[in-house]
């Protein structure tokens, strides 16, 4: 069954940058989906990768976790913005699954370098932050200011 660990780290081969890309791909698919990679409900035909491959993209929203679709925590914005915010998600989570594919393929030589996946996370963020109204974009840079200052002390 499939899990976080590449196939050729079962076949007893080194740690590699590869399979490091492999787990990093299958943790976006889990974190997105709520789904874990060993869940009983994939069998040994379907795993996590394939399980999101079935629905890309035309149903994606039929697997996203739905807390990740659910009210933004400031109330007031939420009010004003959320349908156009709802509407952004599925788009940009769609985007983070395929990122998640990518990272997962089967094959080593196929994943990309985690520096150009770490790039098409920062573009998907940057689209994202310039589709929301400007004000929703500062409070959130500033909780993410304020979290950062917290751990790092």
């Amino acid at each position: 069954k499939m899990s976080f660990w590449s196939t050729e780290y079962g076949l007893g081969n080194e740690v590699s940058a590869h399979g490091d890309v492999y787990s990093y791909g299958i943790l976006l698919l889990e974190m997105f989906t709520g789904k874990r990679p060993t869940d009983s409900e994939f069998g040994e035909a379907i795993g996590l990768r394939k399980y999101v491959q079935m629905v890309f993209p035309d149903r994606v929203s039929s697997i996203v976790d739905q807390q990740l679709l659910t009210e933004t925590e400031n109330k007031e914005a939420s009010i004003s913005y959320s349908g156009s915010i709802s509407n952004m998600r599925i788009p940009c989570i769609a985007s983070i699954l395929q990122v998640g594919i990518f990272c997962s393929h089967e094959t080593p030589a196929d994943r990309p370098p985690i520096g150009d996946a770490l790039k098409e996370l920062q573009a998907i963020r940057d689209k994202f932050h310039k589709l929301l109204p400007s004000s929703l974009v500062k409070e959130h840079h500033k909780k993410s200011t304020d979290t950062s200052q917290v751990s790092s002390a």
